[in-house]
């Protein structure tokens, strides 16, 4: 028989290996050809073939319509087609007898277990083909009349609503596997999308499985171009599907921005909450063999430095080692793993969310919702990885603020990338967020009441348990791609982390839960300083205004007395205001590193010493805080170099061009101190719980953020 071979595979770096093994195990004659070669290249193969001087060619995925070579009769499947049309395809084209001294064509497969075809062992050496494509085939055809009639269920229930797009069928429409979750009461399946959804088409609806679709149009002035007379058009999908039997609302929109969210979940439902991370985990529950591809870890104690850590690669989970369970909590995971079927890829976030890689027609994107809702609702199922990520604990429901958190600051995301900050009413930006100044006004079981401060403006935010975020103000304003956007609408996208004094971190609707009985505070850290006595220091004043205190001598006069008495200081910078790095910084150089201190400084408002806890509250929160502008030299000398812009960050001590130079040599790193300076703290005196659990807590953060490693309080006698 005349026959010819081709060896099949599907990447040009198994082609070079196939060829190196054929010509080092084999006699035969064969040539590779792939899709990086020229056409000359890839016809002289091809003619070599036709004229026998070859015994066959190897390919990657090539020789498709148009290529005829009947005597190619025996086929080296080293790696199958994805899909079954491809696949029938191949196997005509073998089967084919067209062509005299031909006979019977020959399949050769290799790793018989991994050659599957739409989850089909098709290869297996006692596959019988005749069946199995047949059944294969039929099976198609009924999947797609299945798909068929669950189209047609979808009718139109607001014809003043439907423009209609030309070409554009329901049937046509692929989904990437992505949806946000709320549990919700009250569904309207009939309502109107919101304004902001721009629908053009549709909306349609699916009464069986209480689902709705609809398409609008969204233009634009693109990105790099400043004006309205150039727009971009964009035709973009929502659907909202609705699981009667868990009360879960499941949202696909290719506008992933939490106002649109928020806008269809209020105008389709009477009330809403977000899924938190225990219930979101669940969706990795009854699977097995995991590979986690991508996850990441919230840090319980260094929002402001790295405060939460992404790693990717193949699997990941063999980073993760017990000591990571108590510095960090889970945060996103995205992983593939096996259910009792087949491989899949599962992913999930703190944001109510859920994705996969894959992508589906309507019917079984909604077939992936069900399925992964009752997984998320099964308050029984256990969800275990048998991986590293076991060591994280999973962050559990926020139902009620707990009455000893005393410090709040951004999230991660913001320090990652502080969008700019305007004033309403004023074009012109005022900063970034994190010039911003937040204090906890008030503290109940159902909200907390922030004063948050830029330049003159003050504004109270509320947030609520469901980290909703409200304001009757809307003085500051966020940048957002070419809008400003209310600082509420901000935070609900970017919700902040909150602190209590026995290592409780509540982010969002998320408490993670760490180690109380690690947070002890010793007296033996205040520093007494006699102020009155020694220094002739009004404690209630805390800086010299001639305005309001043109005799008194204030706190922060006296500390830089103190600090300019100490000759071991190379720098001392004052930088006083909202946004500041610290009150007072100083750089003390020694053989290895520059040491440097922040000084944060508070007033005495109590009328005696450990008697106010509202004293601490204040200046513990910005000296945990601050602990951002130590994590790296260049991290620290960008934001003098902004504060020195708006006439901050004076140098009392040194040469702020000296300053920059020697910072940015590689000889020598930093370390950080960070001081609280607070007369109304006394060493002598009886100090309540309230106010030693403040001070620990600060003092517990502090040493566990990695760069600073000491916490020390400047008080009084």
């Amino acid at each position: 028989m005349d026959h010819y071979l081709m060896v099949r595979t599907n990447s040009k770096k198994n082609a070079l290996e196939l060829e190196r093994l054929y010509r080092e195990i084999t006699t035969l004659k064969l040539k590779r050809i792939d899709s990086s070669m020229s056409n000359s290249t890839i016809k002289k193969s091809i003619t070599d073939l036709k004229e026998r001087k070859l015994d066959g060619i190897i390919c990657v995925d090539m020789l498709g319509e148009g290529f005829d070579f009947p005597n190619l009769k025996i086929a080296a499947i080293h790696a199958p087609h994805k899909s079954l049309a491809n696949t029938l395809q191949f196997i005509g084209r073998f089967a084919r007898t067209n062509a005299k001294n031909i006979g019977v064509a020959k399949f050769i497969a290799m790793n018989d277990s991994e050659l599957i075809i739409e989850n089909q062992a098709l290869y297996t050496s006692d596959s019988v083909w005749q069946d199995m494509i047949i059944d294969m085939s039929e099976g198609k055809i009924k999947e797609e009349e299945s798909i068929k009639e669950y189209i047609g269920e979808y009718q139109n229930y607001n014809d003043k609503k439907t423009v209609g797009l030309n070409g554009l069928s329901l049937h046509g429409i692929r989904l990437n596997c992505h949806a946000k979750i709320y549990k919700v009461v009250g569904f309207n399946k009939t309502a109107e999308f919101p304004e902001a959804c721009k629908i053009e088409y549709g909306p349609y609806l699916n009464e069986k499985d209480n689902t709705v679709i609809a398409i609008g149009k969204n233009t634009m002035s693109p990105k790099w171009f400043i004006g309205d007379n150039v727009k971009d058009v964009e035709n973009l999908l929502y659907l909202i599907h609705f699981q009667k039997e868990t009360n879960l609302l499941f949202i696909y929109s290719q506008v992933k921005s939490e106002i649109v969210y928020e806008g269809i979940v209020n105008s389709f439902c009477t009330f809403y909450e977000k899924i938190p991370k225990h219930e979101m985990n669940r969706v990795l529950g009854n699977l097995r063999d995991f590979e986690i591809f991508n996850s990441g870890m919230q840090n319980r104690y260094n929002d402001s430095g790295e405060s939460y850590r992404i790693s990717a690669g193949i699997d990941v989970s063999q980073s993760i080692d017990p000591s990571s369970g108590k510095l960090y909590s889970a945060g996103h995971v995205f992983c593939k793993a096996i259910t009792e079927e087949s491989a899949i890829t599962i992913g999930y976030s703190s944001g109510s969310k859920m994705w996969s890689s894959a992508y589906a027609s309507l019917r079984d994107y909604i077939k992936w919702c069900d399925y992964n809702g009752l997984k998320i609702s099964n308050n029984k199922l256990v969800v275990k990885t048998n991986t590293n990520y076991d060591y994280l604990p999973i962050p559990s429901r926020l139902h009620t603020y707990a009455s000893n958190i005393f410090m709040t600051d951004f999230s991660w995301k913001t320090y990652s990338n502080p969008p700019a900050v305007f004033l309403a009413g004023n074009n012109e930006i005022q900063g970034t967020l994190l010039d911003l100044s937040l204090k906890i006004k008030a503290l109940k079981k159902d909200k907390i009441h922030l004063l948050v401060s830029l330049r003159d403006a003050d504004e109270e935010v509320i947030c609520d348990v469901n980290a909703k975020y409200t304001s009757n103000g809307n003085k500051i304003l966020v940048s957002e791609g070419h809008k400003q956007i209310p600082i509420t609408e901000y935070l609900d996208n970017n919700p902040l982390v909150f602190r209590t004094t026995d290592d409780i971190m509540i982010q969002g609707i998320e408490v993670s839960e760490g180690d109380p009985n690690a947070i002890a505070f010793s007296k033996e850290n205040i520093v007494p300083i006699d102020w009155v006595e020694e220094y002739s220091t009004d404690i209630r004043v805390e800086v010299n205004d001639p305005r309001y205190h043109p005799h008194e001598k204030s706190i922060q006069t006296t500390l830089g007395e103190i600090l300019d008495s100490n000759s071991a200081y190379k720098y001392i910078i004052y930088d006083h205001s909202r946004g500041e790095i610290a009150d007072y910084i100083t750089v003390y150089e020694n053989k290895t590193s520059y040491d440097i201190t922040f000084f944060h400084v508070k007033k005495m408002s109590a009328t005696n010493y450990n008697s106010d806890v509202n004293d601490i509250y204040e200046v513990a929160g910005q000296a945990v805080k601050s602990i951002i502008w130590l994590k790296t030299k260049a991290i620290l000398l960008r934001k003098i170099e902004d504060r020195r812009k708006s006439n901050h960050c004076i140098f009392l001590r040194g040469d702020y061009e000296q300053f920059k130079k020697e910072l940015r040599s590689i000889e020598k790193q930093i370390t950080g101190k960070i001081v609280i300076v607070q007369p109304s703290i006394s060493k002598e005196t009886y100090m309540p719980d309230k106010i030693q659990e403040v001070l620990a807590a600060s003092r517990y953060y502090i040493s566990n953020s990695g760069k600073v490693k000491s916490l020390q309080v400047w008080g009084s006698k």
